[in-house]
């Protein structure tokens, strides 16, 4: 791939460089190999894309790539730096009209997570919860509303703001990811018990304890008919989102 690009150098433009590495950034990234080589593309990248001061999805994306292995490599400031930059373009990009909603959503969706993600890390919880938020509401726009992966997501917001000890506010995504699983995987899949074990959770959180307990019987159920201990629950739900 490497020895492509050198050849690409000696009759692509800068144009055609700088979005070749977006692509090579964007592939290094994945695969999580060498952060380092994949910031050191998407900085060409973005130096190319953006020469002319032009908003566009390309200077998004890298903005967004840039961000994203920043995070990963533990440069929260950074990074946070690159997914507020990244946020407002895409939010001019749609207002002016210049790209195609269908194209920026998947873009901003990766930038709220990202930026929910770097906000948790630097203990800005309570701001991270509106960047979950926002990454659902994509999801919302974009996924079935039965999908299984919105369900996921309704589960994951309301974990987090079970996390910042919110729980009337965990409550309605705890109750929908629930809905979801049992409609799409039956009563009995380890979701619905991963489910039912966060309001358990939510429930003792609010002093409703009769329903805490009711939740957490279901949970545990749901696990002996499984032949699933507690411990490898979490091992089967990481399997089953894979």
């Amino acid at each position: 791939m490497f020895r492509v690009f050198k050849d690409m150098e000696a009759c692509f433009d800068e144009r055609e460089l700088g979005i070749a590495s977006l692509k090579i950034g964007l592939k290094l990234d994945r695969e999580g190999e060498d952060p380092e080589k994949a910031l050191s593309f998407a900085g060409r990248a973005l130096k190319v894309l953006d020469q002319d001061g032009k908003p566009s999805l390309l200077v998004a994306v890298a903005l967004q790539l840039m961000g994203s292995v920043s995070y990963g490599l533990k440069r929260f400031n950074d990074s946070l730096g690159y997914l507020n930059k990244a946020n407002r373009l895409l939010g001019r990009l749609e207002e002016e009209g210049i790209a195609n909603v269908e194209n920026i959503r998947p873009v901003l969706h990766a930038v709220q997570l990202e930026l929910g993600n770097v906000k948790t890390a630097m203990g800005r919880r309570e701001e991270a919860l509106l960047n979950f938020k926002k990454a659902l509401e994509i999801k919302e726009m974009t996924l079935g509303k039965d999908s299984k992966e919105l369900g996921v997501g309704y589960r994951y917001l309301a974990e987090t703001y079970v996390s910042v000890l919110n729980f009337k506010e965990a409550l309605p995504f705890g109750l929908k990811a629930l809905e979801i699983h049992r409609k799409e995987l039956g009563h009995n899949s380890v979701e619905v018990a991963h489910d039912r074990r966060i309001l358990g959770v939510i429930y003792t959180g609010m002093e409703e304890h009769e329903k805490a307990l009711e939740q957490n019987q279901l949970s545990q159920r749901v696990l002996k008919n499984s032949g699933l201990s507690s411990e490898l629950l979490r091992v089967e739900i990481d399997a089953a989102n894979t």
